[in-house]
């Protein structure tokens, strides 16, 4: 890698939750992730021009040709997303607003996944990027554990550090379990009888750092998140063929453990009341359909949900929950925000992601965590919106890109398990 292009991709990942620090230059709206983005692609381009003095795009133009012809098929669903994107916000003439969403949410992260893809070649590279992302969690997770000693908590006591809603902090967070279960796998491959006291030492760290974050995910009390990171790790272990029992049983008591000291809480206690969020979300999902059947083919446009959730509210009993910025539902955002042609561009391509992914998870620790952290977005997604965020979003086409590099790097390599079988 060019070393300040590595610099600012690994800066980038780092500082994802800086998307939060927000200003204008001449009036356009941006914030500190997205200026990091921009430069990293200028530093891509200026070591183009390095190496090609005479020809400043001829890299570039290279670059592009080498993706089409390598992930046509991801690239034509690409498109479909962003056809849909584009027809639903014109069609809505929410141009300020839709256009606003497809630069921050998808034309940037994919433009930094571009980058990634064309940089990242060695598996050494993949796992820095996987660390940092891992790295800056649990720095997240250190200032949230401030919030929490401080006593900063929500009105029902929940914990959201800097974001707005203890499910977002809990959503960023949960891809680094996958990750911090890697890098302890990782390293207990490595550990021999030479070096034995240092990489216990580190073995130690990497158990300390993982609990933080663990920690910090079940003071989010995000039910939700819990349940979506077993089963997606239950599913991951599944498609390695090596399942350890032991692994699925603590993991199971862990959740039942964490369930029980819910019992008095009457977030918990009242999770299918007249009342709950349970119910809340159900009157959401209600009203994205009625808005789903009177705009199916072109959507409501992206950033338009919450204007259109309370003007249908005359056809339903009073809303529980009043703000409302996306569907509670990762697909119902997809088709309604970017019409059956983004819906359908979403679906082909994550379906052809695992499906190109899982068959390496045999072959690759890396392709496996990939896997698990896609399928936790899609299994949380069923409850939540997973995507439709600027860290989420980044979060999700790295893994998307990540897996893509790992499965053709180790498509030859021998079998490693993703959870121990023992």
């Amino acid at each position: 890698m060019n070393k300040l292009t590595k610099i600012l991709i690994f800066a980038s990942i780092f500082l994802i939750p800086a998307y939060l620090i927000r200003f204008s230059i001449f009036g356009i709206p941006t914030n500190v992730l997205e200026i990091l983005i921009y430069l990293t692609f200028i530093s891509y381009l200026l070591e183009k021009t390095k190496i090609n003095p005479h020809n400043q795009y001829i890299g570039v133009r290279a670059g592009w040709k080498e993706l089409f012809q390598k992930y046509k098929i991801y690239i034509i669903s690409i498109s479909l997303i962003f056809l849909g994107l584009i027809l639903s916000t014109l069609t809505n003439r929410n141009y300020q607003t839709g256009f606003g969403i497809i630069k921050g949410w998808f034309f940037d992260p994919l433009l930094f996944s571009f980058v990634l893809i064309q940089k990242i070649k060695q598996h050494k590279d993949i796992e820095n990027t996987l660390k940092i992302l891992y790295f800056s969690a649990l720095t997240v997770s250190l200032i949230a554990l401030e919030y929490f000693f401080h006593g900063k908590l929500t009105y029902d006591g929940r914990l959201t550090a800097f974001w707005s809603s203890p499910n977002y902090l809990a959503m960023f967070l949960a891809p680094s379990v996958f990750i911090g279960l890697y890098l302890l796998k990782n390293l207990q491959d490595k550990i021999s009888s030479q070096r034995l006291a240092r990489l216990g030492r580190k073995n130690s760290i990497i158990i300390f750092s993982l609990f933080i974050i663990l920690f910090i995910i079940y003071l989010t009390y995000s039910y939700a998140t819990w349940i979506s990171i077993i089963l997606s790790l239950a599913i991951a272990a599944l498609i390695t063929k090596n399942i350890s029992k032991k692994f699925i049983l603590i993991s199971l008591l862990i959740v039942f453990i964490a369930f029980l000291t819910q019992l008095n809480n009457p977030k918990f206690k009242n999770i299918f009341s007249e009342r709950s969020s349970f119910e809340s979300r159900t009157i959401v999902w209600k009203s994205s359909f009625s808005m789903l059947k009177n705009n199916f083919l072109f959507g409501i446009g992206p950033g338009n949900f919450q204007s259109k959730y309370l003007e249908y509210q005359k056809y339903f009993p009073p809303y529980l929950e009043w703000a409302v910025p996306e569907p509670h539902n990762l697909y119902l955002a997809f088709w309604l925000e970017s019409g059956f042609a983004g819906f359908t561009g979403f679906v082909i391509l994550t379906f052809l992601w695992l499906k190109r992914t899982t068959f390496q998870t045999k072959n690759s620790l890396v392709t496996a965590v990939c896997a698990g952290i896609m399928l936790y977005f899609l299994l949380h997604g069923i409850l939540d919106t997973t995507y439709w965020k600027n860290d989420l979003s980044l979060i999700f086409w790295i893994t998307f890109s990540l897996g893509l590099l790992s499965s053709k790097i180790y498509s030859v390599k021998p079998s490693v398990n993703f959870i121990d079988k023992k």
